[in-house]
């Protein structure tokens, strides 16, 4: 039995054509109302984006039709929950292939949208933040949820004074918070799988 693939988009003849790519591909092209296994979405402002969750909540297998294939747009459709995501003018061809890899649980992007999406994030080559190892062991010991106070007790600062050193390190290592610095921390390799 082929998979059942929705094609939701109000351009009647892009619809059809779609569905004839499809069909050749060993889909079988079905009404949205009918519970597909997949759906094709054109995702053109806020109803495009309700659509792909609610489809998505609904236990189908969603790619996103984006208008404009920008980095943020790929991003924004994924966050949305979107399997799989590809340019509306690509060849049916190509939009077929990129939901043949969402039915596998994959994700096809261009290379050049995946490397924008990438450059978003701090990669493994990031440079270590001038951090002392005592200051590493506060983070440790955040890690272990050790309460600030007991820290500054320890290390014979007051709270207050602690709380001001610990801000500094969280700039150091480009964070604004406690649970973000540790994260960080582990990220950078300053930490040990236990924490310490």
């Amino acid at each position: 039995m082929a998979n059942t693939v929705a094609v939701v988009e109000s351009a009647v003849s892009f619809r059809r054509g779609v569905e004839s790519a499809l069909e050749r591909g060993g889909f079988e092209p079905v009404d949205a109302a009918a519970e597909p296994s997949a759906l094709l979405v054109t995702l053109r402002g806020e109803e495009g984006c309700a659509a792909v969750e609610r489809f998505v909540a609904a236990g189908s297998v969603v790619v996103a039709l984006l208008p404009e294939p920008t980095a943020a747009e790929h991003a924004h459709a994924l966050g949305h929950g979107a399997t799989g995501t590809v340019d509306w003018s690509a060849e049916p061809e190509e939009i077929v292939a990129v939901l043949r890899v969402a039915l596998e649980g994959r994700t096809r992007l261009p290379t050049a949208i995946a490397r924008s999406l990438a450059a978003e994030w701090p990669g493994a080559h990031q440079q270590r933040p001038e951090i002392s190892e005592e200051e590493i062991g506060w983070i440790a010991e955040l890690a272990r949820g050790t309460p600030v106070a007991r820290i500054a007790d320890d290390t014979g600062y007051s709270e207050r004074a602690m709380f001001r050193r610990l801000s500094d390190i969280y700039t150091r290592l480009g964070v604004s918070n406690r649970a973000e610095a540790i994260v960080a921390a582990q990220r950078l390799g300053l930490l040990n799988p236990s924490g310490a």
